[in-house]
């Protein structure tokens, strides 16, 4: 507890994002083609000065873009970050503190590893921070706030607030973002968002939705990540608020594209796609993981193991996405032929960008909870899975054929010839020549959605012109067609055939040769490293565990604990579910 602040005068929160290291998202090795500074603004930052009162004066300040400066008057800063950030934020919030500011710590980081946070800051926030935030600044103008605020139960989404975009220079990032649902009505084994925010899906009201949109196409920025942990995990909402965005978006000169994340049985529901496609939803992250059905079994990713992978991943495609797929090796039933199944599928899959990553056990997960009682986990966990690194010890491979066999694979996926094969099998389903696959929704013999001769391309992917474009399209073609025999004939390969394959989407593929750069640079600049991390336990209370690592609060235990109910639609239809999960079910197996 501290003393009440001076009232009757302007309070300062400097709110500060801490540099990202490079990754795979980063997109750090093409930041002078694509004229932006970093990838995406601090939405978490700008939702709690939202949520800041009018006696607060509220400045974000994003190391990505600009430097700090640790002397800035401020009567409390607020910190957030991924774990992947976690050095630099310790780094930030020491040198705040070191200097006599007040400093409060929140966001993914601290959901996770809260223990580790700990010593780095004087006010810990865990969970949903609507509530818990504008509570500790009413407690500290009173002189009576906590250290610790821990929000155990779901907010309303109603109470989420737009974010204050006033606060971003936009013009530095790649893209916008909003969140329109929280949580994910599945129960895969390695994934923290459910812990945090549970599986039953909550929604902002559409109109509200549609505002924040406005907002952000009004500050000049044309492509927008919709930050849902499944887009479609309340398939009745996404319907509703996917006319709703596509019916302003198709009413603007040049309508804003949609970046969003959703689970692979969405291929089943054609009205969904078509308003995807309504809404201009160019690009899609698929979380495919595995062609292995044991290990997705393994893992309780039950929607995939009923879903034919290959074929629902081609009629996404059909509907003018570019898909984009996390992929995961390391799990318990992968051996060393796991490296040559992963890259079968995705060549014949056809998936351009693949987030190819090592299974970690983070903490919180029943994966981390059941590896840790059978005592193999191996180190602390780390944010980012697409390094050479792991913190588990594998079963069936050992932990250096793991980390070599990764690496080769990332490695052969980025081969130019392996990633050009894979862009223009995307392209494919754009046109009159694409594949048409079963229909993994209907009976043996029934007409397939896909099969659509009528159908054309129809999203607008690229905004408005910019001057920064003219510049870019400059230096990719300076790379490639001076880059060697090799990249040219990657590039004519690239241009010649989606001009046979669909016209329309020649700037579309332009575009994305930027980022093959990038994945290529990443590939061999990064992945191929080994990795070492020197993670400071000193100060940490490591009773309960050795790492550090642990939590407040776990959504679905609680769920769990008091009995609610799941809907997932028809996702599960062709598998069995386990015990634990089918008992959490609405009308398991049946079309909800």
């Amino acid at each position: 507890m501290t003393q009440a602040p001076q009232a009757g005068r302007k309070f300062k929160v400097l709110m500060v994002y801490p540099k990202f290291p490079p990754s795979f998202w980063s997109f750090g090795f093409i930041k002078d083609i694509g004229g932006f500074k970093t990838i995406m603004p601090p939405i978490g930052l700008a939702t709690i000065a939202a949520l800041t009162p009018p006696e607060f004066e509220c400045k974000i300040v994003d190391e990505n873009i600009e430097e700090i400066n640790f002397d800035e008057e401020c009567d409390i800063v607020a910190m957030s970050a991924m774990a992947i950030c976690e050095k630099r934020l310790f780094e930030v919030a020491d040198e705040f503190r070191r200097r006599g500011k007040l400093v409060c710590m929140g966001g993914p980081i601290c959901n996770v590893l809260p223990e580790r946070c700990r010593p780095h800051c004087d006010i810990l926030f865990e969970g949903e921070g609507e509530y818990t935030w504008p509570q500790f600044l009413r407690e500290w103008q009173a002189g009576t706030h906590k250290n610790h605020y821990v929000q155990e139960e779901k907010i309303d989404m109603r109470d989420s607030p737009g974010s204050r975009v006033d606060l971003f220079n936009t013009k530095a990032y790649r893209l916008g973002c909003i969140q329109t649902t929280r949580g994910c009505p599945f129960s895969c084994e390695f994934c923290d968002i459910i812990v945090t925010y549970g599986r039953k899906v909550r929604s902002k009201p559409v109109e509200n939705v549609v505002k924040e949109l406005q907002v952000w196409a009004d500050a000049g920025v044309d492509f927008i990540t919709i930050a849902d942990d499944n887009l479609v995990g309340d398939r009745v909402y996404a319907k509703k608020m996917l006319k709703a965005v596509g019916d302003w978006n198709r009413a603007r000169k040049v309508p804003v594209s949609f970046y969003v994340e959703m689970s692979v049985d969405a291929c089943r529901d054609k009205e969904l796609l078509e308003l995807m496609r309504w809404a201009n939803v160019t690009e899609a992250f698929l979380g495919i993981e595995t062609p292995r059905a044991s290990s997705l079994k393994e893992t309780k990713k039950f929607q995939n193991a009923a879903t034919p992978l290959a074929d629902a991943i081609k009629i996404i495609q059909s509907y003018g996405m570019v898909t984009v797929a996390g992929m995961i090796v390391g799990f318990d039933n992968d051996d060393k032929g796991i490296f040559e199944d992963q890259y079968k599928f995705l060549q014949e899959a056809g998936i351009p960008i693949v987030m190819l990553g090592i299974l970690q056990a983070i903490p919180r997960t029943p994966l981390y909870e059941r590896l840790e009682k059978a005592g193999r986990l191996r180190s602390a966990a780390q944010g980012n899975n697409t390094l050479s690194f792991t913190n588990l010890v594998p079963l069936n491979i050992s932990y250096e054929d793991l980390i070599n066999g990764y690496r080769e694979l990332f490695a052969k996926i980025y081969t130019w010839q392996a990633v050009g094969d894979r862009w223009l099998s995307n392209v494919r389903q754009w046109g009159k020549h694409r594949v048409v696959p079963k229909n993994p929704a209907g009976r043996e013999g029934e007409h397939n959605h896909v099969d659509d001769p009528n159908r054309e391309w129809l999203q607008k992917p690229l905004g408005r012109p910019k001057p920064h474009l003219l510049a870019a399209t400059f230096k990719i073609a300076k790379y490639y067609l001076l880059g060697g025999s090799a990249k040219r004939k990657f590039a004519w390969r690239m241009m010649w055939n989606t001009l046979k394959l669909a016209p329309g989407a020649l700037l579309q593929t332009l575009s994305y040769m930027a980022y093959f750069i990038h994945l290529r640079e990443y590939a061999d600049k990064v992945v191929a490293k080994e990795y070492k991390f020197d993670y400071a336990l000193t100060d940490v209370n490591t009773t309960g565990n050795k790492f550090g690592e642990g939590g407040g609060f776990n959504m679905v235990k609680k769920e769990k604990a008091e009995k609610e109910k799941i809907n997932v639609h028809d996702a599960y239809q062709g598998t069995e579910v386990t015990g634990d999960v089918a008992e959490t079910l609405v009308g398991a197996g049946q079309d909800r």
